[in-house]
Formats: C-alpha cells, structure tokens, sequence
C-alpha cells in the first residue's frame, strides 16, 4: 500500500504534541486522525481503517498495558509506535512486550520520524483494503465479529474478495495462531469433497491407503472456511449439518468419534434464502451457518477502495514480472479509467487488468492503452499484428553493421530521418496524422472516425489517450 493512502490514528493528552504528530504524519503524506484520549482513540479506531498507531507514553493518563488490552481487536490490523522520554528504558521494554513494533525516543527529529512512519506503513502485511467507509464500516463489525467463535456467513458476487475477508477475521481473532483451511466447494466433486471435509481411515475404500485428516481436522484451532457453501450438493448439506450441530465427526471407514474445533466462516454469492424456498438448499444448514451475516459489496459500489487495490496488486505483481516491470506505475489517464470502470468481474477482474498492464507497458507508465479489460480483448486480439516486438539484443558482425545502416527493409536507401529516428517511429507519426485529420473531418466524431479508419471505438480511444499522454492537441 503506498503511503500516500495510509491512515495514522495519533494519541496524545497534550494539544501541542497532538498538532505536532499531525502535522508530521500530514507531511509523510498520510491521513491523520488525532485522539486525546482513551474513549476518543476507540472511537477513531471503531470507524476507521487505521494502518498505524503513535502513542505518546510520556503523559498518558492511564497505563499503556490498559490502551493494548480494551482496544487489542482494533490493533490486530494496525502496527504500532510508541514515544517515550530519552531515559525511559522500562517503558520502551513493555511497549515491546505488549506488542508495539518499536520505541522512539523524544525529542522527534522530524525527517527521520516522517521516514520511519512510512517505513512501517509499507512493511505492513497486507489483509483486507479498505478505504470506502462502508468498507471501514464492513471491517470494524467483522473485527468485532473475530473476537467471538459464531459462525459467519459471507455473501457477495464473485470476486469481490470473500476469502481475503474471512482470512481477515481469522487473523484478526484469538484463533489467529491456528490454521486458516479454505475449501471452494463448488470445484470439487460431491464424492471427493466428503472426504476432503471429514478425512478417511486407511482401508476404507479402494485406494485408501493411509489415513487421512479431513478438513475439518485440519483446522482445529484455527478457521475452517467453507466458500461458495451455497454449491453443496443436497445430500452433503445433511452430513455437514450434522457435523456443526454435534462439533464432532466420524472419519469415512472409522469408528472413533473426533471431538472439533473450528470456527466455520461460510461464503456465498447465491441468495441461499431464495435456493431454501427453492429447495436446493436446506433451511436448517441456512440457519445453522446464517449466524453473523456479512455483506461485502461489488467493487463498483465502494469506489474509494479501487484506486487503493489497484495499487497493492501493482506492488504485488511487479516482482513476479522480471525486471522489466520494477518502475512501473499508473499514469494519470489511467487512474481516470481505473475509478470509472464498473469493474462486472470485482477484485479478481482488476488483478487480471493489472498483470496484463505490466506485461504491456513494459515497466513503463501505464497507460489507458494498456488496461485490457474482459470486455475489450477482441478488440486487443484483433490487433495483435500490428504490435511491434520488444527489442532483442543481436550481434552484428562489424563489416555488416554499414550496410544494415544504410539500407532499409525492401533494400532501397534510408532516409535521413529514418536513419535517425526508426521506421517505427515514422508509421507512428503518420498514423497519429491520420487519426488526427480524420477526426478534424469528421467534427471530432469518435464513432464516425473509428468506422473509417476500420479499428473498434475502443482501439480508438487507446491510440487518442495514448497521443493525448504525449501532448498532442486531440479535436474535441
């Protein structure tokens, strides 16, 4: 998450030392939220998605082991700073011990504070972007939520990232140091998946040659997710019921009764109430698993969460992309077009759109050109044969080198401003005439001019963000 998004929760007693930490936090480009005192930082903490803490130990007006412990759910997500005086060794000790990422001594010096602020903002561990605040309201009632072992049930459209939530809780709760076990229960076939969730004992069908833990054993002490839970086919929906009413089971062939548990976080993106009515999907599982509903809405509807995401996975992904792709970063048409897509296919649509960005910017700036969305690949694959290779470093025997110089292609002599600037660049140029005194013609009509220089609107509006990025004037 570059800094620039964080949000930075401030506690001091004291107004000075309040505007101070402010005003440094603002100047790391980060948003601060002061508090001065207990009740006050529980509030902002309650309301907001907070990626780091600072505490002023040195006039605290209750222990900081009490700040730890009432707002301990809260802090799961946020890394924590605390201030002590030079001498304090004692405190800077138990700051560490309750769970502080570091101690810094007093008096600040202001360049090194505002460099270590966004140091521990970018080391953080990724879970759950929120910066929309019905996405902060969403996670400080899922956070709340952690700290109890009800069963949870998630609805949303595909993608919108229901398992990054429910990881989320996991970590978040005291079962944090226990497994997180995922289990898509719409991939697996029906004979497969009762297996996979009660486990089996050697010998007990053809094949079984050892025993196996199930899923649920797996996730003792920790989280069992069960996602797309609405897939299940009828008859499993009886022996899962079973096996969360009683907290116990039997694996397949075995007789031994195996005590669980596990926290259940179920997810979905079917409306289960309509498939009960339906009677494809059993009312008692509905209620067992419908406990603590939550509701993560589409990507299109928490539009300050996009910018925020996109970003992450460009991190991300930039280190698996080779070295071509260390640099690069959205350009500003590009971030235009990321906030105002509508984005059908959620989270799992944008990480798509951002790993086919670095393959085509090349580690550059990522331009509106390169964002291929699903519905414009037809429009990308089409054309594909004009898109000019990456360069490739060759070996040129030195009595070649003149005459690969001097002549071109189809063997006639280059000009002097081919020689100097590329073939490629000169159909560049003619290309971007074309497009121009087309639209000139056509009164800027970006339909009309698409249809007569035979490309899709779409490949139209790339090549004129893309000439407008260069600074050419673009008829309106």
């Amino acid at each position: 998450m570059p800094h620039s998004h964080a949000t930075v929760a401030l506690l001091d007693n004291q107004d000075t030392g309040l505007d101070m930490l402010a005003e440094l936090a603002n100047g790391a480009g980060m948003a601060a939220l002061p508090a001065r005192d207990l009740n006050e930082l529980a509030m902002v903490l309650g309301r907001s998605c907070v990626d780091l803490l600072v505490i002023n130990a040195t006039n605290l007006q209750v222990p900081l082991a009490v700040v730890f412990t009432q707002l301990a759910a809260a802090l799961q997500r946020a890394s924590v700073l605390v201030l002590v005086e030079a001498n304090d060794v004692a405190t800077a000790v138990d700051a560490m011990a309750l769970g502080a990422k570091n101690a810094l001594t007093l008096p600040i010096e202001p360049g090194r504070f505002k460099r270590y602020l966004t140091q521990l903002v970018e080391q953080r561990p990724q879970g759950f972007i929120c910066r929309d605040v019905r996405s902060q309201q969403l996670l400080a009632l899922s956070e709340r939520v952690a700290q109890t072992d009800v069963t949870v049930l998630i609805g949303g459209e595909s993608g919108a990232g229901k398992e990054v939530l429910a990881n989320h809780i996991h970590q978040a709760s005291p079962r944090k140091g226990g497994e997180f076990v995922a289990v898509n229960c719409a991939s697996i076939p029906e004979t497969m998946l009762e297996d996979m969730l009660f486990g089996h004992e050697k010998g007990s069908f053809t094949g079984a040659h050892a025993r196996y833990l199930g899923l649920f054993e797996q996730a003792q002490g920790g989280t069992l997710f069960l996602d797309e839970v609405g897939e299940l086919p009828f008859a499993l929906q009886a022996k899962l019921l079973r096996v969360l009413q009683e907290k116990e089971l039997k694996r397949l062939g075995g007789t031994e009764v195996i005590k669980l548990d596990a926290r259940i976080i179920a997810a979905t993106n079917r409306n289960l109430q309509q498939e009960v009515l339906d009677q494809r999907f059993r009312e008692d599982l509905y209620y067992r698993i419908n406990v603590f509903p939550l509701k993560l809405l589409p990507l299109k509807d928490r539009p300050q969460d996009i910018l925020p995401i996109a970003q992450f996975l460009l991190q991300r992904h930039r280190g698996s992309m080779g070295a071509m792709a260390v640099n690069a970063k959205f350009g500003a048409a590009a971030l235009e077009f990321l906030q105002s897509y509508a984005w059908p296919g959620n989270v799992r649509e944008l990480e798509n759109v951002v790993q086919r960005a670095l393959v085509l910017a090349v580690g550059g700036v990522i331009g509106m050109e390169h964002l291929l969305v699903d519905d414009g690949l037809d429009d990308f694959m089409q054309q594909i044969p004009q898109m000019e290779a990456m360069p490739v470093a060759v070996e040129v025997p030195e009595e070649q080198y003149q005459v690969f110089q001097a002549t071109g292609t189809d063997g006639g002599f280059a000009t002097a401003e081919t020689q100097a600037r590329g073939l490629s660049d000169v159909a560049r140029d003619s290309e971007q005439k074309m497009i121009l005194s087309t639209l000139d013609r056509l009164n800027g009509s970006r339909k009309d001019a698409a249809l007569e220089l035979g490309i899709s609107p779409r490949t139209l509006r790339y090549k004129l963000a893309k000439m407008k990025d260069l600074g050419l004037a673009i008829p309106r």
